[in-house]
C-alpha cells in the first residue's frame, strides 16, 4: 500500500344526575331480549389505538466531530485536485467517494472551522492519521500531517480545507476490502483534539475483455 502527503489542498365528560321525579309505581315492563347480531356479520370489535411506530434516528456520522467550537469532517476523492476545485463553488460532494479499484488511489481531506488563533493571529493544527487495513494490522506512519500552520481565517464559521491530506490505494496485489481511516485532528493553540473516521472500499480492477 502506498500512502502519500498532499499539500494545498440540527372528555372530560361530567355525569349530571336526572332530577328526582314522583311518578306512579307502574309494573315494570317486561325486558326486551338483546338483539342478536345478523347471521355472518360478528358484532364489531372496539378498534385499537395501534401505538404509533417511534421514529430512528440516522446514526451519527463518524467523519464529522465538534468540540467547544472545533470542527472537522473527512472526506474522500479519486482527484483531490478536482475535489478543491469544485468544492470552491460549492459541489465538492459530486466528486466524493469511498470506494476505488486497484492502480487507482483515493485522498483524504480534512475541512474545518473553528481554529483559535495565537498572539500572531495564525492557526496550528495538524493530523494523526491511523489506518487499519483488511486484515486488522494498522500504519501509524503517517503523523503530524500539517492541516494548517498560518494565518487563521477571517470568518472563523467558515469551513476550510487543509493543506495537510493522505493519499493511498493499492497495486493489483492488494490487499482487497476495507480500510478504516482515522484521523485525530488537533488544534494546537486551544489544545482541542478531535477523531473522525472513514471506510473506505478498495476492490480489485475489472479485468479487460478478451480480444477476439
Amino acid at each position: 500500500m502506498t500512502f502519500v502527503k498532499l499539500a494545498a489542498i440540527a372528555a372530560l365528560i361530567v355525569a349530571v344526575p336526572a332530577a328526582a321525579i314522583p311518578q306512579k309505581a307502574t309494573k315494570p315492563a317486561a325486558a326486551k331480549p338483546a338483539a342478536k347480531p345478523a347471521p355472518g356479520k360478528p358484532a364489531a370489535a372496539k378498534a385499537k389505538a395501534k401505538a404509533k411506530p417511534r421514529t430512528k434516528l440516522p446514526p451519527p456520522a463518524l467523519n464529522i466531530a465538534e468540540k467547544d467550537g472545533f470542527g472537522v469532517m473527512q472526506v474522500a476523492a479519486p482527484d483531490a485536485a478536482a475535489f478543491i476545485a469544485a468544492w470552491k463553488i460549492g459541489d465538492g460532494a459530486k466528486n466524493e467517494t469511498t470506494r476505488t479499484v486497484a492502480d487507482k488511489p483515493l485522498f483524504t481531506l480534512l475541512i474545518f472551522r473553528g481554529c483559535k488563533a495565537d498572539a500572531d493571529g495564525k492557526c496550528d493544527i495538524v493530523a494523526d492519521f491511523a489506518i487499519t487495513r483488511p486484515d486488522g494490522t494498522i500504519n501509524e506512519d503517517n503523523k503530524g500531517v500539517v492541516v494548517w500552520d498560518k494565518t487563521a481565517p477571517a470568518d472563523p464559521k467558515k469551513p476550510m480545507i487543509g493543506d495537510g491530506a493522505l493519499g493511498y490505494g493499492v497495486d493489483s496485489e492488494g490487499p482487497f476490502g476495507d480500510y478504516r481511516v482515522v484521523a485525530t485532528v488537533t488544534d494546537k493553540v486551544a489544545g482541542i483534539s478531535v477523531t473522525t473516521e472513514q471506510t473506505l472500499t478498495i476492490a480489485p480492477a475489472l479485468a479487460a475483455p478478451e480480444v477476439k
